[in-house]
């Protein structure tokens, strides 16, 4: 037995006994879980799958494994990529259907509809927010923005960066939720400093 696999079997041992080091084991098992989580996707797609996407196939059946009895389970680490494998296919099913969605929305005959005035005003002030958000992000600490980042633009959950970050969901939580008051606060002030701008420009044209 080479000594990797030592490591992982004492991490396991410890683990079934109560004394594990759960992102020890994390980091040891996620290899293994990673390569059938990817089969299991791309079993249902028929092509290798984002990389992004298996990770967070990955992260989402550590967790299911976590949630069951070590000391019941006679083999964890296959387990765990039993886990995976099929929450792989799940992700795939998952997929296909976006897919399907996507497909449905391209077939609709929108040639003829252009946008009105409102929606065109609606646009853009979507994508002036967008523009705000991304310069109050630079505002925020490294960790805020990962936080941020991960769990309000991406998929992730809390509790599953709290197991990356190796801290408690109530601190993510926490973090979480300074920096989305302090995107609030910075957002709100950039609106109204280019209203101000906007009414300037208005008040010098007339």
């Amino acid at each position: 037995m080479d000594d990797d696999a030592s490591e992982l079997t004492e991490l396991v041992e410890r683990w079934q006994t109560g004394y594990g080091d759960v992102r020890g084991l994390y980091d040891s098992l996620r290899e293994g879980m990673h390569q059938t989580a990817r089969r299991g996707i791309q079993r249902v797609i028929a092509k290798p799958p984002d990389e992004h996407r298996v990770q967070d196939v990955v992260y989402r059946a550590f967790t299911e494994l976590l949630r069951g009895d070590p000391a019941a389970m006679t083999s964890p680490v296959g387990l765990a990529k039993t886990i995976a494998y099929r929450r792989g296919i799940d992700e795939g099913r998952r997929i296909l259907r976006e897919r399907q969605r996507i497909s449905r929305l391209d077939a609709l005959d929108v040639a003829g509809t252009a946008p009105d005035r409102q929606e065109i005003l609606a646009a853009a002030e979507e994508e002036a927010l967008h523009q705000r958000a991304a310069e109050c992000m630079k505002s925020l600490t490294s960790d805020q923005r990962a936080v941020v980042q991960a769990t309000v633009m991406g998929a992730m959950t809390l509790s599953d960066w709290a197991l990356k970050a190796g801290t408690s969901h109530q601190a993510v939580s926490r973090q979480r939720s300074r920096a989305l008051d302090s995107l609030r606060r910075c957002v709100k002030r950039l609106r109204t400093l280019s209203a101000g701008k906007e009414a300037s420009r208005g008040s010098r044209r007339s």
